[in-house]
């Protein structure tokens, strides 16, 4: 909707630009249905092939190119056939920060490194009422401390060390059967490279001594890595100085979540523009943001394009 309401204020200002000026809507961002997220900017940027994306499967497995082609979006262009002088995406924040520093606009340097895994943890099926303690294989009760040992892992590199876990399934999933097999997801991020590395290792050694401890096997499965983004200096400096010129409030800040903009920036110069959400709260319905919020971050993306079109070369 940014990018609409700047094409309008274009036009309704008379403006003629130096770079033609394009919108995008990428599909699948979030990752939701089909994994791994951010799939159609990871193939424009090069990430992944056109087939791959299109051969990603949801639970019911559908493929994201039947889903496409179910509605008329599949589509006949080749997919990159446009480059791009600068890209530039306004997003909220989906973290509480800015609304608690009272601050309107956040500068984004950059995006964090993410590391997502699959961890499988297996002992035996047994029956709760006649199996002793001392002679179980409890899937589900090492899973539980593995997934405390996540909690510290992120802990142990605060502030900016995060460690999910989004997902758990356990089997057979019976009130009276002792857990034979659990599987969990993991998501680990940190701005650095560096740490993030040493987060999976001690992630890794404290999940195999855990297995060892509680007599399970378990297997870990990493399911997609992107590494942390710096974005291009010359469009992070066109964001501050159009918001530092409207008098808007504002903060340099690192994204904490994926974006379409990680991709472009392979093949792009590329900026994110950051505005207030209530409670730093998103993907959940209660998400919103302030009408003024929104439309600062409106006008800084309309001038922080004016200033990249004048900027870079034609």
């Amino acid at each position: 909707m940014g990018g609409i309401a700047v094409l309008r204020a274009l036009r309704d200002a008379g403006l003629t630009t130096r770079h033609p000026i394009e919108i995008v809507n990428w599909t699948n961002e979030e990752g939701a249905r089909f994994t791994p997220p951010m799939l159609a900017s990871g193939v424009f940027g090069g990430v992944f092939t056109q087939e791959f994306a299109q051969s990603r499967t949801d639970r019911a497995g559908v493929k994201l190119g039947e889903a496409l082609d179910k509605i008329g979006y599949i589509g006949e262009e080749t997919c990159g056939a446009h480059s791009a002088a600068a890209y530039f995406e306004l997003h909220i924040e989906q973290g509480p920060v800015l609304e608690a520093e009272k601050r309107t606009i956040g500068v984004v340097q950059g995006v964090q490194g993410m590391r997502w895994y699959s961890v499988t943890v297996k002992g035996h099926d047994a029956h709760a009422g006649t199996t002793p303690m001392t002679m179980r294989s409890d899937a589900l009760w090492a899973a539980a401390r593995m997934i405390d040992e996540v909690h510290q892992v992120a802990m142990d590199h605060a502030p900016d060390g995060l460690g999910t876990v989004g997902i758990i399934e356990c089997l057979p999933s019976s009130s009276n059967v002792v857990p034979g097999e659990v599987s969990f997801t993991v998501d680990l991020r940190h701005p650095s490279d560096d740490v993030l590395e040493k987060m999976e290792r001690e992630f890794r050694q404290r999940m195999e001594r855990l297995a060892s401890l509680c007599g399970v096997e378990m297997e870990i499965t990493p399911t997609w890595v992107s590494a942390a983004v710096h974005f291009d200096p010359l469009c992070v400096e066109c964001v501050r100085d159009s918001a530092h010129a409207l008098g808007y409030s504002m903060r340099d800040i690192v994204s904490g979540a994926g974006h379409d903009a990680v991709y472009v920036a392979k093949v792009a110069p590329t900026a994110m523009i950051f505005v207030p959400c209530w409670k730093g709260i998103s993907h959940n319905e209660a998400e919103s943001a302030e009408p003024e919020d929104a439309k600062a971050g409106a006008n800084v993306l309309l001038h922080a394009v004016l200033a990249a079109d004048a900027r870079l070369d034609a």
